[in-house]
């Protein structure tokens, strides 16, 4: 095929809808339609890409180092700077502390975003957290580090669940899995440059100590980034002043074939059937239980290599292994996904190197180094496989923005809402072998492997249900009124 044909479209109340005008041919209508060239869709693709990916992904990668770096600092001795901490319980508060202002905020903001400037919410909750991370290096003792990662929570709770809603808003159901990986894929990448930033201001001896330099040169490059992202980031496809007319028109057409046209108001109908719906609380609770992987390894990575013979800075590089495996893996696997139109087989594979992972570090013995080398790197990787997939996957299957705007950010708040306890399964106490923490999360994944074969069985039976239903799949174009039905919208398939 040389060209693309679509309807027509036109531009009503802040949404794009159908064109109603129609040519009469015999008797019969027919819809108005343009053509696109290949080189333009490709094109427009692309600029679209450079357009929205870069800074989001920069700010992100802010967000994990800003997140990750207290695992670091950590390491380079700010516990013994602000106070005493034998135990390691007052660590474990700290850390937990993120997620006690994380995960309540994160609805709230959602639905602000969808009835507001999404964007708007975006950059300036980064810009708060980058402010938060940024008066860390100035922390004293207890309560003020308490404040402040508390600030860093309640600012990433506008930005990271909503990031999926808003990229909806850019590309099609079959286009997004891949952006959102290359997105998330900051979060190891964020450990891996944090690993060579704090491996760098360790050498550094003035009159600030490391861990302040890393706070200050991670919390400024955030505000920097956000601030750009304030001016330069578009709310929507309409009204991105970087567009032509004509490639606003053809990535309407693109985004709206898969999904249906969207206005700001919130239809809370559909906003709480994302409470009760399987389609959309199954990906919360395979979310729980990976979550709580992502959470133990930021906080406690630098401390279980430091423990595994990497001592002092060297603990910092060697985090690029398991970071540097998991950025690289969770891309390939998104688009494989995207390739093969499947979330579930490789949302799988990322739950078997999860269990291999963890079940290596529990069975080997703790003088093998390499083996519980190798299993902390099959354990980050197979947690940030499934990251990007299942929050995808929340995506895809919510049909309206509006489900969505609760769908995923509740997907995360939950998970978030456990990962507290993350900060509790490798204490100080049962160091080095961290029995309880390691069966902990053997067991969590075969639970989350077992969430995610019912869905793929439920979405399998569903669509055959529909499909009996309708007299068969979806005709080729069929754009579904999921606007107006989300999921349930006639036409709409899940994606398996």
């Amino acid at each position: 095929m040389d060209a693309r044909t679509l309807p027509a479209v036109e531009k009503l109340d802040d949404a794009y809808i159908e064109d109603a005008s129609k040519i009469v041919t015999n008797g019969e209508q027919e819809v108005v339609v343009r053509e696109f060239d290949p080189k333009f869709m490709r094109k427009t693709m692309l600029k679209l890409d450079l357009i929205v990916m870069p800074l989001l992904t920069l700010i992100y990668l802010a967000s994990s180092l800003d997140k990750s770096n207290l695992g670091n600092a950590k390491a380079l001795g700010m516990m013994k700077d602000i106070g005493h901490d034998p135990t390691g319980d007052t660590y474990a508060l700290l850390n937990s502390l993120y997620y006690v202002s994380y995960a309540p905020f994160m609805v709230p903001f959602a639905l602000l975003g969808k009835r507001t400037r999404m964007v708007s919410v975006l950059t300036f909750c980064a810009l708060l957290w980058g402010i938060a991370a940024t008066c860390f290096a100035a922390v004293q003792n207890y309560s003020g580090a308490f404040a402040c990662r508390f600030f860093i929570g309640l600012g990433e709770a506008g930005f990271s669940p909503l990031i999926q809603v808003f990229l909806s808003r850019f590309y099609a159901r079959e286009k997004l899995g891949t952006r959102v990986a290359v997105w998330l894929a900051m979060a190891p990448l964020g450990g891996f440059v944090n690993g060579i930033v704090a491996y760098g201001v360790s050498f550094i001896h003035g009159s600030l100590e490391s861990w302040r330099i890393l706070f200050l040169i991670e919390g400024g490059a955030t505000v920097l980034v956000s601030i750009i992202a304030i001016i330069v980031l578009p709310d929507d496809i309409a009204s991105c002043k970087w567009f032509t007319a004509e490639e606003k028109d053809y990535l309407m057409y693109e985004r709206f074939m898969s999904m249906g046209p969207e206005v700001k108001q919130i239809n809370w109908k559909q906003a709480r059937g994302a409470l009760y719906r399987w389609p959309q609380v199954l990906p919360m609770l395979m979310n729980m239980c990976q979550q709580i992987t992502g959470a133990a390894l930021s906080a406690y990575l630098p401390t279980l290599l430091s423990e595994n013979g990497f001592k002092g800075a060297t603990a910092q590089i060697a985090t690029l292994a398991p970071y540097g495996s998991a950025a690289v893996c969770m891309i390939i696997a998104a688009k494989i996904s995207d390739r093969i139109g499947s979330r579930g087989w490789p949302t799988q594979f990322g739950w078997v190197l999860l269990i291999v992972g963890f079940a290596t570090f529990l069975g080997a013995p703790t003088h093998n180094k390499a083996a519980h080398f190798a299993a902390l790197i099959l354990a980050e990787t197979g947690h940030y496989i499934c990251t990007p997939l299942i929050v995808t996957w929340s995506a895809n299957n919510a049909g309206s923005e509006s489900r969505r705007a609760v769908a995923v950010p509740l997907a995360v708040a939950l998970a978030q809402a456990v990962a507290i306890g993350s900060g509790y399964l490798f204490p100080a106490s049962e160091s080095p072998r961290y029995t309880r923490g390691a069966a902990v999360e053997v067991a969590l994944s075969c639970v989350g492997m077992i969430f995610t074969f019912m869905y793929m069985g439920l979405i399998k039976w569903e669509n055959s249900r529909r499909d009996s239903r309708e007299g068969g799949p979806p005709a080729l174009g069929t754009r579904p009124d999921t606007a107006q039905y989300a999921d349930e919208a006639e036409g709409f398939r899940y994606i398996g």
